[in-house]
């Protein structure tokens, strides 16, 4: 029975050896040690110090399985945690850390809470929260390519809206012009009429009257308003129309009921008789 138990035990050992990954370590190698020990003590018939050793064997066998099994653990949580930061370096890349800042926070702090428990050992808690880094970014291309879309539509609804009023200044600036050329046609042709309307205002002919009732004389007849409105002016009257009178080297003398033309000397409209009856405008005056 004893032999059994051994043999079982030899060939036992060397299988969990060759089970794991990580063989070179202080406890496979005591594994080793024992088992051959044991192989030793059998073949030498220490049936009982071949079992000692061969549980010594198998012990150190599973302390090795332990801390291989800690180890891939450890290298699991150490390959996740640097994938988690790598994920948060990319996320910042997309600004995540502007535009999202609850899901990057949220994901920051899963990190450094894996990175806390890493330190502690738990290396099977530190994977998980470094997978829970990475779930609290899940979507994030998605959430940041509708962010670009809407800001592209609010970019492009802005710039229409910034052409519209570009396009409606300039619709004012045109009326505002047009309004003003308008008003300074307007303005152009009221001065037009007002000076044609004086200019049209005054008599061409001016019939002369009895000395003693109007002391009419070609002094007095350009001191009139509607005529010169200036005495000095006597002789543009004289000289056009000396055809009329019957003493044309006597100016002083005219002799009633002829009929004189006042002609035009500033570019004034002239046209009738004088009438007394009619409201002329006063020459020169503007």
């Amino acid at each position: 029975m004893k032999k059994l138990l051994v043999v079982v035990a030899l060939f036992f050992v060397p299988f969990v050896v060759a089970a794991v990954s990580y063989a070179d370590n202080q406890y496979q190698k005591l594994a080793e040690a024992y088992a051959v020990r044991a192989q030793n003590a059998f073949d030498s018939g220490e049936y009982d110090l071949a079992v000692e050793y061969t549980i010594k064997a198998e012990e150190n066998a599973e302390l090795s399985r332990q801390y291989v099994e800690m180890m891939l653990l450890r290298s699991e949580a150490d390959t996740q945690i640097r994938v988690a930061r790598n994920r948060l370096v990319w996320a910042r890349s997309l600004k995540a850390d502007e535009h999202f800042p609850e899901m990057y926070n949220e994901s920051m702090a899963l990190v450094e809470q894996a990175q806390v428990a890493f330190s502690s050992e738990k290396y099977v808690e530190a994977k998980q929260l470094a997978l829970q880094s990475m779930d609290a970014l899940a979507g994030l291309q998605e959430l940041d390519d509708e962010r670009k879309r809407l800001a592209q539509e609010e970019e492009a609804e802005r710039l229409r809206l910034q052409e519209e009023e570009r396009l409606r200044l300039e619709e004012e600036e045109r009326q505002r012009r047009l309004a003003e050329e308008e008003a300074e046609r307007l303005r152009l042709e009221q001065e037009a009429l007002a000076a044609a309307k004086n200019k049209g205002t005054y008599p061409e002919y001016y019939i002369i009257h009895d000395w003693k009732k109007t002391k009419d004389c070609f002094w007095n007849i350009a001191a009139k308003p509607f005529v010169y409105n200036d005495p000095f002016k006597w002789e543009i009257l004289y000289n056009a129309n000396k055809g009329v009178l019957d003493n044309v080297s006597n100016p002083d003398v005219i002799q009633p009921e002829i009929k004189i033309r006042i002609p035009s000397i500033d570019g004034e409209v002239r046209e009738g008789i004088y009438d007394p009856q009619k409201e002329y405008s006063v020459f020169g005056k503007k």
